[in-house]
């Protein structure tokens, strides 16, 4: 049997040690998030959020060049903000054109912004990565995506761009670090923030 003496030290380092679980917790979540260069939510998009905004701050504490009085924390939590409106909270409807896709995302209040500034911005930056061409048109809610492989005759990878659907083709492309790190430090970049 344990004594009320042993239980009060066991309770005791547990109050000590459950923060430094929770931090350590945290960084390990950042550091994960750090070594995979596209988004995954894990247990939850806050804790998605949480670990590349400390991602980033490290990565601009680390570099001597940072130009603190540009840095802009709030403008790259509200992207994310974005992202997660735009990942689970908007509509997507898929449809075929030849060599691709068609995607009407469309959602209500906020998440049509969001919608308009990531979806047209992210549609630019498919395009220079070469892999696609993908060409955007308002549409009353929201926005009309659509996308083509470069190589439309490549069946494969007609296959694949339609098997991807909107939310993979979001995901596609080494741009979305190095996006964050610009909206961090105040740089002009895409997705209007």
């Amino acid at each position: 049997m344990i004594s009320m003496r042993h239980r009060r030290l066991a309770l005791g380092a547990l109050a000590v040690l459950a923060p430094v679980s929770i931090h350590a917790q945290a960084m390990d979540h950042a550091a994960m998030h750090k070594m995979e260069p596209q988004h995954t939510m894990s247990a939850a998009p806050a804790q998605a959020a949480f670990a590349t905004i400390a991602d980033v701050v490290r990565q601009l504490k680390a570099d001597s060049t940072t130009d603190w009085s540009k840095v802009n924390i709030e403008a790259l939590r509200q992207h994310l903000i974005d992202m997660d409106d735009v990942v689970m909270r908007s509509a997507a409807t898929q449809g075929s054109v030849p060599g691709g896709a068609t995607f009407d995302i469309t959602g209500t209040g906020k998440v049509t912004g969001a919608i308009r500034r990531m979806v047209v911005m992210h549609a630019m930056a498919l395009n220079m990565e070469g892999v696609y061409v993908a060409k955007t048109t308002e549409i009353p809610g929201g926005v009309r995506l659509v996308v083509t492989a470069k190589a439309p005759s490549n069946a494969g990878a007609v296959t694949q761009l339609r098997g991807l659907g909107f939310a993979g083709l979001l995901t596609e492309g080494e741009h979305h670090a190095m996006h964050h790190m610009m909206v961090a430090k105040g740089e002009k970049m895409m997705h209007g923030h």
